[in-house]
């Protein structure tokens, strides 16, 4: 109905994560990616940028994601000089380049007036109001809602996914707001209540003075390099060699879909020249797999991270184990050294007890667990260091890391970790190979050279092994990685990149009766070029091929395809398109390409056996004079299809769809005021 409008518009507003960085990540997880408070700050601080004078380290590192060198030279600067008063004067600001301004200067003002800011009838009504409403859904039907012959189906809910929220949000001094998600298979409302499966609630201050920080509802808690706990956006390796320091505010709120990555409960941040003290208590509800002994719940043997409520099995679990966090964070935030010790508790109401296997005699258990650490950092003219040093019931993990400027052309990272198979953390996310933080020795090698104005050259190499048993792995192993780019840009019109990486790691070779672990060869080419012809087409093609050869298994296979983005004058509303061609030999032979989707939302799908897919996308923004003064209501349609040339099938279990296409719709709807 929305596409009948005759009168609409479209402004692209707000930026993007890194997109290539968000296909390493889900290359590695081989999941959905939930977490989408990163755009939605970007998104804010289009209409509301900023003060370059006021916004601290951990803010800047965290949102942009600059290099340690970069966030030291601009602190260090404007501790020099004093108040940066031109967007001119970033390009005297040692590390940051051209284009690193261009990117992140939208986000800036260079004015210090914050009148008003601590005046309570600013924070409450002066701010921004949101509400998004999303439903996406598949047009062919899966096994699970299929009713049998009884009329029964495993996913007894509507096979659409909706999902709502609302924010509110002053400059970045007060957030509150609710979120509502109900998946796919899953019912709108859950038995014995009136709401959706997942909902969640944030209220969130950030001032000035003693009293810094106060969250109650849904909070997440960031902490050293992320040995003891991380749990916002947490980026591995990427084609960014130098991205190798985790950063960002200690006390966030949370506002995305995913359902366990959070706490629940208030937080406190209390902060006195420059030392600051953090303490946070949470009481959730999580879903798992339950252990029973004559009718009677004995324990759980693992935590379903996925979310999904939709088979009997995974409804029986729903929100039966109880767990209870607290911790404090003590830390010293001075110019060039920074430092902190943290200590966090976790209650279980029933024991974990892990699956009887090898492979996990070192996991977490019992029904209390603890984790407790040290971490540092210090900036040293063009040398910049970190670490952090943890520890837990049963083992003790590090990390070290340093990056230096060699010279203006050329920066170098070197990462350390050892993590002991027997240190166990919940929520713990740093530098490594493994998703799990546990069970890995490694060093990575980084290097960024910029030999011409218009060339970039990153490369890294990372060397790891494992001590004991993991996962398809019956025996300790290694492995290395190694990755090769060159950018080139020509005057912010011209992009082009070619990347060339290698992975190889030890896993188990199958159909033997006794496991025995060779190694698992992953080899990857990618030719890239953007070009922005005007202020209306972007045309984009890329060209991917991939080899695996594990044992005497060797496969291998292609991607290639064309993007355009077209926003038309004078209506300016925004039309995307892609065509994929994809032919491999199979799933291990995958490819994972990022694709533009609706605001909020995340579409890296991962390429595997042959067939095409396309998408279209369309969004716009109604008239200002047909709408309500200051109301501004934003549209997005989308729709996607997959076809395979060689199934019958397309997924399995009970995601099976019987036939060779799968096609997706998504709408959404944005009010903000």
């Amino acid at each position: 109905m929305l596409i009948l409008f005759s009168t609409i518009s479209f402004t692209q507003e707000g930026s993007e994560a890194d997109p290539l960085a968000l296909e390493a990540m889900a290359e590695l997880t081989e999941s959905d990616i939930e977490n989408n408070d990163l755009q939605l700050d970007l998104q804010h601080l289009v209409a509301h940028p900023l003060s370059i004078n006021r916004i601290d380290g951990p803010l800047l590192a965290g949102i942009f994601r600059l290099t340690p060198l970069q966030v030291a030279s601009f602190l260090n600067y404007r501790e020099v000089f004093g108040s940066i008063r031109s967007k001119y004067e970033l390009q005297a600001i040692p590390h940051w380049s051209p284009d690193l301004i261009r990117q992140i200067g939208k986000f800036f003002r260079f004015s210090d007036e914050d009148a008003g800011d601590g005046n309570i009838i600013n924070l409450l009504k002066r701010g921004d109001h949101q509400l998004l409403m999303r439903t996406s859904g598949l047009v062919e039907r899966l096994k699970g809602t299929t009713p049998d012959s009884m009329g029964v189906k495993v996913y007894p809910g509507s096979p659409q996914r909706i999902f709502f929220r609302h924010t509110y949000q002053y400059k970045q001094h007060l957030w509150y707001g609710f979120t509502g998600d109900k998946d796919a298979g899953e019912t709108l409302i859950t038995k014995g209540s009136s709401l959706p499966d997942f909902t969640s609630f944030h209220f969130f201050v950030r001032r000035k003075g003693l009293i810094k920080t106060i969250a109650v509802g849904d909070y997440t808690v960031n902490i050293g390099q992320g040995l003891v706990q991380w749990q916002g956006l947490a980026f591995g390796k990427t084609s960014e060699a130098m991205a190798v320091y985790r950063q960002g505010n200690t006390l966030q709120p949370y506002r995305s879909g995913g359902e366990f990555n959070f706490h629940r409960g208030s937080a406190l941040q209390l902060q006195k020249n420059r030392y600051e003290l953090t303490v946070f208590g949470s009481l959730r509800k999580l879903s798992g797999s339950l252990l029973a002994d004559s009718g009677n719940i004995i324990g759980f043997s693992s935590i379903n991270e996925s979310g999904y409520h939709r088979t009997p099995g995974e409804r029986t679990g729903r929100k039966q184990i109880s767990q209870m966090t607290y911790g404090a964070l003590i830390q010293y935030l001075g110019a060039r050294f920074r430092g902190g010790i943290s200590m966090i508790r976790y209650n279980f109401s029933f024991p974990l007890i892990p699956r009887d296997a090898p492979y996990n005699l070192f996991k977490m258990r019992g029904t209390n667990w603890w984790n407790a650490g040290m971490h540092y950092s210090l900036s040293i003219r063009n040398l910049f260091v970190f670490g952090e040093a943890a520890t837990c019931k049963t083992g003790l993990a590090m990390i070290q890391g340093l990056v230096i400027n060699l010279n203006q052309k050329a920066d170098m990272a070197i990462v350390y970790r050892n993590l002991h198979p027997g240190y166990q953390s919940l929520y713990a996310r740093t530098f490594s190979e493994n998703t799990n933080v546990s069970n890995e020795v490694g060093t990575y090698m980084g290097l960024t050279l910029l030999p011409h104005p218009s060339w970039k050259v990153q490369a890294y190499v990372d060397f790891y092994r494992f001590p004991w048993l993991r996962f398809r792995a019956d025996a300790p192993g290694n492995g290395s990685e190694w990755l090769l780019q060159f950018t080139y840009t020509k005057r912010k019109k011209w992009e082009g990149i070619l990347r060339l990486r290698s992975s190889s790691k030890q896993e188990n070779e199958t159909g033997r009766v006794i496991n025995q672990i060779v190694p698992k060869v992953n080899k990857n080419a990618r030719i890239h070029f953007e070009k922005i012809v005007n202020t209306q087409w972007v045309f984009a093609a890329r060209l991917d091929k991939v080899w695996f050869e594990k044992s005497s298994k060797q496969n291998q296979g292609f991607a290639f395809y064309g993007d355009a983005r077209f926003q038309p004058k004078p209506s300016s509303h925004v039309i995307s398109a892609r065509l994929h061609y994809f032919n491999t030999d199979g799933y291990d032979a995958r490819i994972y390409a990022y694709e533009r989707d609706l605001l909020y939302s995340f579409s890296i799908p991962a390429f595997y056996d042959k067939g095409w897919r396309y998408y279209f996308q369309l969004q716009g923004k109604l008239r200002r004079d047909m709408i309500l003064k200051g109301l501004k209501i934003q549209w997005w349609v989308r729709w996607a299809q997959t076809i395979y040339n060689n199934r019958e099938t397309v997924g399995s279990g009970y995601d099976e769809i019987i036939g060779n296409r799968r096609s997706e719709w998504k709408c959404q709807l944005m009010l903000s005021r």
